[in-house]
C-alpha cells in the first residue's frame, strides 16, 4: 500500500477511541501520534533503512553526469577500462583516421516470451574510426540501425573533425576497448554481474545486488527487465523503451541485437517473485540472493528490496511502538496515554495487515519467527484498485464513528445500516480484487511450479551443469 494510505488506516484508528476524538474536537492534535505511527514503517525503510543497507555489487549501466544527473556521462578516453564494458558513456574527441566503411550481414539472436531462442539475419552498414580527446586514442563502430542513428546525429564524418558520440564501451577479440555508437547500455554486462552474484551467494551465503535505472535528458528514462529463469540456469535482461516518469512508453526501441543480454549460471536458484524485475523511473532496486533449503537442496532464494519489509513491518515493532508512546504521552502528562499508545499500535498493525495483501509478505513476529510470511496477492503496492478500497474504508470507519461518538448524531441514521451505506464501495472493490487474485494465483502456481522444478536442476547435474 502506499504511505497516503497508511496514514489515513492511522487516523481511522484513532476515531475508534473517544477520548481520542474528544481531544480532536478541541483542537488538540496529539491523536495524529497514531497515524503517523501508522506510516512508520515506511518512513524507516525508505528514509534511513536503504541508505544503510549493505550492498554487494553495483549495477549501474549508465553512470549520470554529477552535473546534469543523467545520462549519458561524459568521460575521458583514459579513464575507460574493462570494468566500464558495456556501460553507456559519452566522448569527445577529434577524428584521426577513419579505418573502414562498408556494407555485409550481421546475425544475432532474439528471445520470446518464453526464453526460447532465435538467430536473425540482416543486411548493415558500417563505419570504424579512432577517436582522440587529448588523454587517449580509442576505436569507435556504428554499425546496423546505429549506423543511421550516427549519419542522423554526426552527419559527414572526416578526419580531424570534432564530435561528441555516445554509446557503449565494449572490448575486442584482442582485449583492447573500443566504443559502439549506441543511444542505451548493452545488457550483457547487467545479466553478467547478477550472474556472478548468485554464483557468489551460493558459495558465501549472501550477496545483495544494487540496480541503478538510467536516467536520459528530457527527465525520461530507459527502461530495462530482468528474467531470472531457473530451470534453464540463466538471467536474461531485456533493454526496452524510453519511458515518462509514469512509465508511460514514448518509443526509442533498441535494436534487437542490442536489445537481450543473457549470462548463464551455474548454481542452482529459485525465484520467489513470479514477474520479471522492471526498472525505469525509480531510482531502482536492491535485490538480496540469499542460499537457502528448498526441498532437500541447497539453492539460491531471491529476496526483492531485503531492507524493506523487515523488522519495521512486524507486529514486534507495534508493541515496542506503543510502548514507546505510552511513556512518551506518560512523561509530557497526556491524559489518554494509555489509549494513544493503544492507538499507535493498531495503526502499526493495521500497517502490517495492509503490506500482507500484496506480494512481499513480512516477518511478523521477529525474534520467534525467522522467516518472511508471503502475502496474500490480491495486488502490487501501487494498485489503484486495492489502495482506494482501503482508503474509502478507513474514511467511512472516520466517519461512522465521528456520528456515533457525536450526540445529537450529525446523520440520524442506525449504526449497522450507516455502516454498509458507506463501505459498499470498497466491499466491491476488494471482491473485484479477490476475483482478480484467484486468477492470478492460479497462474502465479503455474509459474513457481516452473521457477521450483528441481527435476531441471538435477537434469542439469547429470550433464554437469553445476
Amino acid at each position: 500500500m502506499r504511505g497516503f494510505t497508511h496514514y489515513i488506516s492511522g487516523l481511522a484508528v484513532v476515531t475508534f477511541f473517544p477520548s481520542l476524538v474528544a481531544d480532536l474536537r478541541m483542537g488538540i492534535l496529539v491523536p495524529v501520534i497514531a497515524a503517523a505511527a501508522a506510516y512508520f514503517p515506511d518512513f524507516v525503510d525508505f528514509k534511513f533503512g536503504k541508505f544503510f543497507a549493505r550492498r554487494d555489487y553495483e549495477v549501474d549501466p549508465a553512470p549520470w553526469d554529477e552535473k546534469k544527473h543523467y545520462a549519458p556521462k561524459l568521460v575521458k578516453i583514459r579513464d575507460l577500462s574493462r570494468e566500464n564494458r558495456y556501460q553507456f558513456f559519452a566522448l569527445e574527441g577529434i577524428v584521426e583516421d577513419i579505418l573502414t566503411k562498408s556494407s555485409g550481414t550481421i546475425s544475432y539472436q532474439v528471445f520470446d516470451e518464453s526464453g526460447n531462442v532465435r538467430t536473425v539475419e540482416e543486411e548493415y552498414n558500417t563505419i570504424v574510426f579512432t577517436l582522440y580527446d587529448g588523454t587517449g586514442t580509442i576505436t569507435v563502430e556504428a554499425f546496423g540501425k546505429d549506423y543511421k542513428l550516427f549519419e542522423e546525429e554526426f552527419g559527414q564524418i572526416e578526419r580531424g573533425k570534432k564530435m561528441l558520440v555516445f554509446g557503449y564501451v565494449d572490448v575486442d577479440p584482442e582485449g583492447h576497448l573500443r566504443f559502439v555508437i549506441s543511444d542505451a547500455p548493452h545488457p550483457q554486462g547487467i545479466a553478467d554481474t547478477i550472474a556472478e552474484a548468485i554464483e557468489e551467494a551460493y558459495a558465501e551465503g549472501e550477496k545483495i545486488v544494487k540496480i541503478h535505472n538510467i536516467r536520459l535528458p528530457g527527465d525520461v528514462y530507459r527502461r530495462f527487465m530482468i528474467h531470472l529463469d531457473p530451470p534453464k540456469r540463466e538471467v536474461r535482461v531485456e533493454m526496452g523503451p524510453i519511458v515518462t516518469p509514469g512509465g508511460v512508453s514514448i518509443g526509442g526501441e533498441p535494436p534487437e541485437y542490442r536489445k537481450y543480454g543473457i549470462a548463464r549460471v551455474n548454481v542452482p536458484f529459485i525465484k520467489t517473485y513470479p514477474k520479471p524485475t522492471r526498472i525505469d523511473s525509480f531510482s531502482g532496486p536492491e535485490i538480496a540472493f540469499r542460499r537457502t533449503k528448498h526441498q532437500g537442496k541447497t539453492v539460491v532464494k531471491d529476496r526483492f528490496l531485503p531492507w524493506h519489509h523487515g523488522f519495521s513491518h512486524s507486529l514486534t515493532m507495534g508493541i515496542l511502538i506503543g510502548i514507546f508512546v505510552y511513556l512518551f504521552a506518560k512523561l509530557f502528562g497526556y491524559a489518554h496515554a494509555g489509549d494513544l499508545a493503544l492507538a499507535s499500535m493498531l495503526g502499526q498493525w493495521l500497517h502490517v495487515f495492509e503490506d500482507q495483501l500484496g506480494f512481499m509478505g513480512s516477518n511478523l513476529l521477529p525474534p520467534i519467527t525467522k522467516d518472511v510470511i508471503p502475502g496474500f496477492k490480491l495486488g502490487e503496492s501501487g494498485s489503484g484498485l486495492t489502495n482506494f478500497s482501503t482508503a474509502w474504508l478507513m474514511i467511512a470507519f472516520m466517519i461512522w464513528n465521528f456520528n456515533r461518538f457525536t450526540e445529537p448524531r450529525p446523520i440520524p441514521i442506525g449504526d449497522v445500516k450507516l455502516l454498509l451505506y458507506l463501505i459498499w464501495p470498497s466491499v466491491i472493490g476488494f471482491g473485484i480484487a479477490i476475483a482478480k487474485s484467484f486468477k492470478l494465483r492460479k497462474e502465479i502456481a503455474q509459474l513457481m511450479d516452473y521457477y521450483t522444478n528441481l527435476e531441471a536442476f538435477e537434469e542439469l547435474e547429470e550433464v554437469g551443469g553445476i
